[in-house]
């Protein structure tokens, strides 16, 4: 099946997992010719920079938005007066790695991070498929954990309808699932995805994880990648940030 569309989210700052993803992407489906991802590059993890510089080498790259560690860690070396009150939403580990972030990121990549669209609207080159990628939803971009095969995912196929968008990319809950519906005027088939996380799975499985896109049958397949996961945690100890956050990647928890 001809895969030209892959999908990776939630990054986290692990460089080890992204570069695993990329590796497999490339060995297993050549035939890729764009990359999406629905936020989170940074937070959590030991890399950012590495993470940074990766992503926005990538040629294939079509389109960016911004996750809610994202918005975090680049308002941090912006001198917003609710920074402190905005990071009071995260757990106390995702704290100490948001502001350890902001310390240690440029004035240039914190303003990237900072400056990136919370939703965005683009056309495969392909296929012409009208794709919208939002990290968290609709109503909340940055903040709504929307999981599968609730009441608040399945409300979405009618928002889609709405504004014609026939694919919608999610993120944020690190949990990957696909889901299918129709169009009740048109009958056209819509897709909604959230590949999962790349650098910070919570569905119990702790290799990272990916989409890829068969725009000719309008399907989607998740991928999972192993990678060195301990190589990771060691590095959050050499960081200096809490070790909790290497222990959660073992467990994919």
């Amino acid at each position: 099946m001809p895969y030209t569309l892959a999908v990776i989210s939630d990054i986290h700052a692990n460089i080890i997992a992204l570069d695993a993803v990329l590796k497999d992407i490339e060995e297993q489906f050549p035939e890729i010719t764009e990359f999406f991802c629905p936020g989170d590059l940074a937070g959590y993890g030991p890399n950012p920079t590495e993470v940074l510089d990766r992503l926005l080498s990538l040629k294939k790259l079509t389109a960016v938005t911004k996750g809610n560690h994202d918005h975090a860690v680049g308002g941090g070396g912006r001198d917003i007066a609710n920074f402190d009150t905005y990071i009071g939403k995260f757990n106390t580990y995702a704290q100490e790695a948001i502001k350890w972030q902001a310390d240690i990121l440029t004035p240039v990549e914190k303003t990237f991070l900072y400056q990136l669209p919370s939703s965005r609207t683009a056309q495969h080159k392909g296929y012409g498929a009208h794709i919208s990628l939002i990290h968290g939803s609709p109503q909340y971009p940055l903040d709504e954990y929307i999981r599968p095969n609730t009441p608040e995912q399945k409300d979405l196929f009618p928002f889609m309808e709405l504004f014609e968008i026939d694919i919608l990319l999610l993120g944020h809950t690190h949990i990957p699932f696909v889901d299918k519906s129709r169009s009740s005027e048109s009958n056209q088939e819509l897709l909604m995805c959230n590949p999962g996380s790349v650098g910070q799975p919570r569905d119990r499985n702790p290799q990272a994880s990916y989409a890829v896109f068969d725009l000719e049958a309008f399907s989607a397949e998740i991928v999972r990648v192993e990678y060195d996961v301990e190589l990771v945690a060691a590095r959050i100890i050499n960081a200096g940030l809490p070790e909790f956050l290497g222990d959660r990647l073992q467990t994919g928890m």
